[in-house]
């Protein structure tokens, strides 16, 4: 069986991917015996996982399968750890295991940068010792081991414009929620500004997605929604090009 790797900054991005997998009718593994040796092996078995520290967490990564491929999404804890942990799991795998990767995808939010700019950004900070650098995404892969894997990136909410991933998803509720929506936004206008005391530049977006999600999921968490509400729908791509630009991204590289 063949993996395709992605890397996204966190878990609100996973559920993003993992939308277009189960439109797609790729379905989560549930069971560690559902997976592929080289994702078995790599399951932590043991808790505590470092220290006996039991406020130390490890994300494990989603997995989905389909037909022969296995689809892996590994939430990095930040955008400033994607590229290391690319590192990581290349730098373990023996060649055998390096056959069977398909290609790696790195997703980052562009911020307030647009696409040259964010790219520029996410991957300003060279290290010699790394398997994978900016030149590798440049060129389209890198070679470990003697062993050639693609690589990809996008950047949300479009891969050309400033933003993050809650503009897409306002784009898709905008389409899909559009009564919610304007509610939310009136509610908004309504909100003191000493209770926005620790916003930062995108707190506004979020929030709205927090509302709109709460309504579906209630008491639930954003990423439950992203997953399995209609903000990536096929509604929502008909009438929004950067959604159906992202969703057509997912489904050709993997």
């Amino acid at each position: 069986m063949k993996s395709f790797i992605f890397f996204v900054e966190g878990i609100h991005d996973v559920n993003c991917v993992a939308r277009v997998l189960l439109l797609n009718k790729y379905i989560e593994a549930k069971n560690i015996n559902q997976l592929p040796e080289i994702w078995k092996i790599r399951v932590p078995r043991n808790y505590p996982f470092i220290n006996d520290r039991l406020d130390r967490h490890i994300h494990i990564p989603a997995y989905f399968l389909k037909n022969d491929l296995c689809i892996v999404i590994v939430s990095s804890n930040g955008a400033t750890n994607i590229l290391t942990d690319i590192d990581l799991y290349l730098s373990n795998m023996n060649k055998i295991e390096l056959k069977q990767i398909n290609g790696i995808c790195a997703i980052f939010d562009a911020d307030e940068y647009e696409f040259k700019e964010a790219f520029d950004e996410k991957f300003k900070k060279y290290n010699k010792d790394r398997i994978v650098n900016k030149k590798d995404f440049l060129i389209g892969h890198c070679r470990v081991r003697g062993e050639i894997i693609p690589l990809h990136n996008y950047f949300f909410p479009n891969n050309k414009s400033k933003g993050t991933l809650e503009n897409l998803l306002l784009e898709g509720a905008n389409i899909v929620y559009s009564d919610l929506l304007k509610n939310v936004d009136e509610y908004m206008q309504k909100i003191d500004d000493r209770y926005k005391y620790n916003w930062s530049r995108s707190s506004e977006n979020k929030v709205k997605v927090g509302c709109i999600a709460n309504v579906f999921q209630p008491g639930g968490a954003n990423q439950t929604s992203i997953r399995y509400d209609n903000w990536i729908s096929e509604e929502s791509m008909e009438y929004s090009p950067a959604i159906k630009k992202f969703y057509d991204f997912i489904i050709d590289i993997i």
